[in-house]
């Protein structure tokens, strides 16, 4: 029998759902279940092989992983929900947009990209799914960490210490069968056209992995998107800028409903 995802949930109304990036946990979303749960009932997943969520097999792609939250969903009743998905969890939100539209509102797309998979990035995911396996998380952890944030971010230590902890804590073997899965990804670039429910694309404008052109392209895949670009703000706006953030997807999620 599978095991539900674990998860935090808070507040009553319509649904939001809060997919965290990789190598990332719900924890990251503490913020938006206090900001948003006045007036939506928030849910915020562990994605499979995350937080407390046990990994599921070797390799799971993004569908993989929708499928995952779509089970949670139906567990706890939510027939529809308007779905954040930051980094990884933006490709997860495509999924569900894409493959399961009845359950989606509409999707906030964060700091995320629908750029076509190149052979040399495929071999590189594989690569670094290898090396977590073999050495653990601390090398990759450290990697990451100082290219997450925008420039005034990354000197508080209060933002990226519990970033940080959480990367170092994430299970290497879950880690890795999710970038297996991200090197077997479609061309989103080619299917976005299709989606049926409005999306908003919030992103900064210092985000070292999300950058302006990646953005720019993923804005041209979707069908009349709702754009928000902050400035100074790197890979994590939710963080950064929590204010700003929230009250974007406030009100996408009230207009989206």
């Amino acid at each position: 029998m599978t095991t539900l995802l674990a998860h935090d949930e808070r507040g009553s109304g319509p649904a939001i759902v809060l997919i965290h990036g990789h190598p990332f946990s719900r924890r990251m979303w503490g913020g938006q279940l206090d900001a948003l749960s006045d007036r939506f009932r928030v849910v915020a997943p562990d994605l499979p092989g995350y937080g407390e969520s046990p990994p599921r097999g070797e390799t799971i792609t993004p569908r993989g992983l929708a499928a995952a939250v779509v089970e949670l969903m139906d567990a706890l009743g939510v027939e529809r929900a308007t779905v954040v998905g930051l980094s990884l969890g933006g490709l997860v939100a495509m999924e569900l947009g894409l493959g399961f539209p009845d359950r989606v509102d509409g999707l906030v797309l964060t700091a995320t990209t629908a750029a076509p998979l190149t052979p040399e990035e495929a071999e590189m995911r594989r690569s670094t799914a290898e090396r977590l396996e073999r050495n653990g998380m601390l090398d990759h952890a450290l990697e990451m960490a100082g290219r997450l944030f925008g420039p005034a971010a990354r000197r508080e230590p209060a933002l990226v210490l519990p970033i940080l902890e959480t990367m170092l804590t994430t299970s290497a073997a879950g880690a890795a069968a999710a970038l297996r899965g991200r090197a077997e990804r479609p061309p989103y670039h080619e299917l976005l056209p299709e989606l049926r429910a409005p999306s908003l694309v919030l992103a900064g404008d210092a985000d070292f992995f999300s950058t302006a052109e990646i953005t720019a392209q993923l804005v041209a895949a979707l069908p009349e998107p709702e754009v928000v670009i902050l400035p100074g703000i790197g890979h994590m706006p939710n963080l950064e800028a929590p204010e700003a953030f929230n009250g974007a997807v406030r009100t996408f999620a009230a207009s989206a409903r």
